[in-house]
């Protein structure tokens, strides 16, 4: 099914108008209808007219907030068009009573600024497709230059833009941008080269043009980072993700394939369920009845006939670490759901080298309000250590993309022109005037570095490194002495780092220092100094601290040591931590000089990991490095290890070679001169792993693994046992094992083999063949000959590969499937689409309709627990338009894709071409998901292409599949098994 399934739906009959919703209510009104724990308090800190529609803020080290107002949003959900009402409000409190009673408009005529934070005379902002420098370059409080730093970011989803600028702790400022972010460069240096992010953040120095950079992200709307700068973000249904691999360390070792740099440390999970407060609005009431007033609705468990009570518009995480809240709140997380009218809370708690979140309350939220119009989209820490909340305050913030048309109708979904701010604090809590840090000296800030509110350290950090102020340095330094065991120990590392007045000594007072956060900050301080005899020595000796996370960032830092000293440290944390997937990986990104030694050293153990061996081993065979591959080789060779031992390094050679231009295959059939002894005792382990394959009275495991095995021998001692496995007579498991060991091998007999038996396979097997012949070009043209001369039915190629061929980048294979695959389709699509309308008043059979959803849909989707996951989530997106639209969506799939599901054709440096979404990437892999959830994790290294299509992963063409009382089938299953 289509990968524009976003906009699948809950059919039903439109209705003539919905009940009158409750209208807005006053500010005071409002705070009447906030829920709150004991001991705190909600306070209003402005409100419309002064500010409307707000989605982001800051504080300027004068106390006054910066707001950005996003007028114009929904815009029909996507930032294209002309916009110009999006404004930047500055707000002043001149009287200290906590109330910002003056408001003037900053800058004006915006598209849609999403992020904001402050930098000498002016704001950085985040106004997609740019990045702007607003400056008030006369004082009159009105920007009156604009610079565009960068630019390209991506306007397709006005969910997803560009947004969460922030100050870091290491004087780079941070941003997201979603999962499309765009193709960036940067107007003031012309030679800054393309930089396509995405799915990945950034970073940059406000002081250097064109030195951003990509980092790790995985968000959509908010960025958090905690006091030793480790950073968190959140999507709609994910409301905390923790990005714990860095790319820029990623990027040391091409040959590490990462498939995922974030993790979901939720323990209540994805979507979870929060206590709301507020009724159910009539149109959330609507949908649901339609849910509940069909005749399946018994299928439905209780709580999925309600309209909502579950996260779905998570946004901006803070992670609170200062003071004034109490102990027992710092280091816990808030995060906003405003579908729901709510802030969730909850507790991270250490976790190995991550953490995990936990509700903070089994029964209620932090705060929730009764008031549907109460919209937090933003939180912000202030000067004063207040929680300060953007209330968006409006009836609907749902995108329109998500709404189905016949609601969406009679809901007002522009601006309402009301938006308020609120300060979150302890109940005691008096304001006071705020300070201007801008007034102060170099001293005074530098006291400041060692305040109990983060915001004062990283705002008095700022101004430091902006004066350029080395003459505060011995009074930094003299904080540091005295500030042993202290978060803010951190500031006044990075104040001086800052300033280029970093010492050895001033690391090495923070690689001892009792905080194990401190000591983990330290050693990203040390990096630059990792020459330094003393610096090396520290770093070294952390190999036993107690604390994880402090032996994860040592695994990432120690691939700066030369590779005689980080060698026996990494050794010794992949032994010790074998059991944390993050730290190995960390480790691994370190080992690229020396990974064999690194492998050698683990081999030698009494009982090494053999994961680790194993990706270790792919390490070595993805780099190609004829010297170290014969090493490994030769271990294996000599037989010195244990069985398992040996069989780890085979396989993670073989598929490091896998992802590198000569396969281990290729390798051992043709190798170096001096490998002949070691070539030959090999071959005589794949002579005898070809015997034992064969041998029906063997054990079916040992068979299996066996011919796992001839995935990386030589195809002349392959070839043939592997083909003799796909008889009739081999079990399914035995043909699977052996379609994927040919699979690997570049052979122009392999497509031969795979066909032979055509007729005499299962679907599944048939399934997997079909894969196998349209990785290769030469394949490909025997499947096709293959289809001309009938060995293989036209209709045994689906729509989506068939219309994949005809669009091959290989000009051969995309000639001949035209030639072959000559069905024709209607390019009317709305013609098509027009034709289906009848399947809307016919009688569905839910049977009927699960069947035609597992032939048609199920490769790309999964519901009532049949398919894959490789496009949207349904569970999440049924139920939002109408059945027109739905028919849109299967008969004219490439009318509006969502660019997460565009199909991209990737062409490898070993000659395969696959095609599929791209699901995640690093900074060293792409991971690209196909049809019937296969996935192929490509180095960048290996990646000859990649090419964005205009295309769904959906097939043009359904027409020739379904009539419409199949179409009317499917609608009623959809019905029962949407979620």
């Amino acid at each position: 099914m289509n990968m524009l399934l976003p906009s699948l739906l809950f059919l039903m009959p439109t209705f003539a108008e919905l009940p009158k919703a409750k209208g807005p209510l006053s500010p005071k009104e409002e705070l009447a209808t906030f829920k709150l724990p004991e001991g705190f308090k909600a306070e209003l800190v402005a409100a419309e007219p002064d500010v409307v529609d707000p989605v982001a803020m800051c504080f300027d080290e004068k106390g006054r907030i910066f707001v950005c107002e996003m007028r114009g949003y929904p815009n029909g959900g996507v930032g294209t068009g002309k916009e110009t009402r999006g404004q930047i409000k500055c707000l002043e409190d001149r009287n200290g009573d906590g109330v910002f009673e003056i408001a003037h408009t900053f800058a004006d005529g915006l598209r849609f600024p999403m992020g904001i934070t402050p930098y000498k005379n002016g704001m950085i902002v985040a106004v997609a497709p740019d990045i702007l420098l607003l400056e008030d370059t006369n004082g009159d409080g009105k920007a009156d230059k604009s610079t565009i730093l960068y630019t390209g970011f991506h306007l397709a989803n006005i969910q997803q833009m560009v947004n969460s600028l922030q100050w870091g702790h290491d004087n780079w400022i941070y941003g997201i941008a979603g999962s499309v972010a765009g193709t960036i460069t940067s107007p003031q240096r012309p030679d800054f080269a393309p930089l396509a992010l995405r799915n990945r953040g950034f970073r940059f120095r406000p002081d250097v043009p064109g030195s951003m950079e990509p980092i790790s992200s995985g968000g959509q709307y908010g960025l958090a980072s905690d006091d030793y700068q480790r950073w968190f973000t959140a999507t709609n249904s994910q409301h905390l993700r923790q990005i714990v691999l860095p790319d820029h360390y990623l990027q040391r070792n091409p040959y590490l394939a990462v498939s995922a740099v974030t993790l979901d440390i939720p323990e209540h999970g994805a979507a979870a369920k929060v206590f709301r407060v507020s009724p159910f609005e009539p149109w959330r009431v609507e949908r649901t009845t339609r849910r509940a007033g069909s005749p399946d609705a018994k299928r439905f468990p209780a709580t999925e006939l309600v309209p909502g009570g579950y996260i779905t518009s998570a946004c901006s995480p803070l992670i609170y670490t200062a003071d004034l809240f109490g102990k027992d709140y710092y280091g816990n997380n808030f995060v906003c759901d405003p579908a729901n009218n709510l802030i969730h809370r909850e507790l991270l708690k250490e976790n190995g080298a991550v953490f995990r979140a936990v509700r903070a309350y089994e029964d209620r939220e932090f705060l929730a309000s009764t008031d549907n119009w109460f919209r937090p989209v933003h939180l912000c820490m202030g000067p004063d250590s207040a929680i300060y909340v953007l209330d968006f305050y409006r009836e609907a913030i749902e995108t329109p993309l998500s709404l189905p048309e016949d609601i969406k109708a009679q809901l007002n979904l522009e601006s309402r022109g009301r938006g308020r701010i609120w300060r979150i604090t302890p109940t005691e809590f008096q304001p006071t005037k705020l300070p201007d840090l801008s007034k102060q000296t170099n001293a005074q800030l530098a006291d400041e570095l060692v305040s109990a509110n983060p915001w004062r350290r990283i705002y008095a950090q700022r101004l430091l490194v902006q004066r350029e102020a080395k003459n505060a340095a011995p009074t930094i330094r003299e904080l540091l002495a005295k500030n042993e065991g202290q978060p803010s120990r951190v500031n006044v590392l990075w104040a001086l780092h800052g300033i280029g007045e970093l010492k050895a000594d001033d690391v090495l007072l923070a690689l001892k220092d009792p905080n194990a956060g401190v000591r983990e900050m330290g050693l990203r301080l040390a990096e630059p100094l990792v020459n330094d005899a003393a610096i090396a020595l520290a770093i070294s000796k952390l190999v036993d601290d107690p604390t994880p996370r402090v032996r994860f960032q040592l695994a990432f830092t120690a691939g700066l040591l030369p590779v005689e000293l980080a060698s026996p440290v990494l050794v010794k944390i992949l032994q010790q931590d074998a059991s944390d997937s993050w730290t190995v990986t960390a480790a691994l990104s370190s080992a690229r000089e020396g990974a064999s030694q690194v492998l050698a050293g683990l081999s030698a153990s009494d009982k090494p990991p053999l994961a680790v061996l194993r990706r270790l081993a792919a390490i070595v065979g993805a780099s190609g490095n004829e010297l170290a591959i014969a090493r490994v080789i030769q271990t294996i060779a000599d037989g010195k290890g244990t069985t398992g031992v040996d069989a780890a390094l085979l396989d993670g050679l073989g598929q490091g070679m896998q992802n590198s231009k000569r396969p281990l295959n290729a390798w051992l059939a043709m190798p170096p001169k001096d490998s002949a002894n070691i070539v030959a005792t090999l071959r005589m382990r794949f002579e005898q792993a070809a015997q034992f394959v064969a041998d029906a009275k063997k054990p079916l495991d040992q068979r299996l693994a066996s011919a796992a095995l001839l995935t990386y021998a030589p195809f002349d001692l392959a070839g043939s046992t592997l083909s003799e496995l796909l008889s009739p007579t081999s079990t399914s498991e035995l043909q699977l094992a052996a379609i994927r060991a040919l699979a690997a091998h570049a052979d122009p007999k392999v497509a031969g083999h795979l066909l032979k038996g055509w007729k005499t396979y299962s679907p599944a097997t048939r399934a997997l063949v079909l894969d196998t012949l349209l990785a290769r070009p030469d394949r490909t043209l025997a499947l096709i000959a293959a289809v001309e001369s009938k060995q293989v039915a036209a209709s045994d190629v689906s729509p989506a590969q068939a219309q994949q061929l005809k669009s091959h980048p290989n000009a051969a294979v995309k000639k001949r499937a035209g030639e072959v695959f000559k069905q024709t389709i209607d390019a009317d699509r709305a013609k098509v689409v027009a034709a289906y309308t009848s399947a809307l008043q016919l009688k569905g059979d839910t049977k009927a309709g699960k069947a035609v959803f597992a032939k048609n849909c199920a490769a790309c989707h999964k519901l009532d627990g049949v398919g894959n996951d490789v496009g949207a989530n349904l569970l999440a997106t049924l139920g939002n338009k109408s059945g027109e639209d739905l028919l849109t969506a299967v008969f004219d799939p490439n009318r509006e894709v969502d660019p997460r599901y565009l199909t991209y054709q990737v062409g490898t440096a070993d000659g395969r071409v696959l095609t599929g979404i791209v699901a995640s990437e690093s900074a060293t892999s792409i991971t690209i998901r196909r049809a019937e959830g296969t996935e192929d994790v490509i180095l960048r290294t290996n990646l000859d292409t990649l090419r964005a299509t205009t295309l769904s992963l959906m097939p043009v063409g359904l027409e020739k599949e379904l009539k419409p009382q199949d179409v009317a089938d499917l609608f009623a299953y959809l019905r029962i098994a949407g979620k």
